[in-house]
């Protein structure tokens, strides 16, 4: 198997960031390109009227935050790295899956957080979900513990 493209999934969480510092050296090892791949949830895009910050204002700062975080990981770990910075709003692990298709990834990097019990059953994991739903092998870094 031949691994040419490398999608990373990344969001500002700790997990994630081990998880890109793991494609990145996974695409440096391949000689692969990378993606470093931001979903922005709308439901997270509520503003606030009263102090007139309305919901599409909210969004607009949600992915300059996105894309800020994603450059500035580019710049701390992916030196010698090819690297597509992609951020798109929706569902996670339905963006996942349409851009590792439409993209042709070989491999999809992600992280996990850990969650179990009560917290996984209202929470999802969107780990577990992008392995049932992806075509391509999905490599999964760990929490730390």
């Amino acid at each position: 198997m031949e691994i040419k493209k490398i999608l990373i999934i990344a969001d500002e969480s700790q997990p994630s960031v081990k998880a890109i510092k793991y494609g990145f050296k996974l695409s440096k090892e391949f000689g692969a390109n990378a993606a470093l791949m931001n979903v922005v949830e709308p439901s997270l895009a509520i503003g606030n009227v009263d102090a007139g910050i309305f919901p599409d204002d909210a969004m607009a700062a949600l992915k300059r935050k996105a894309a800020d975080f994603l450059d500035r990981m580019k710049q701390m770990y992916g030196e010698g790295v090819d690297i597509e910075i992609m951020t798109s709003v929706g569902d996670v692990q339905t963006n996942v899956i349409d851009v590792a298709n439409q993209w042709h990834a070989d491999i999809i990097v992600t992280g996990t957080h850990g969650r179990t019990g009560l917290n996984k059953l209202l929470k999802g994991s969107i780990a577990e979900s992008i392995i049932h739903h992806s075509a391509v092998p999905v490599f999964v870094v760990p929490v730390d513990k």
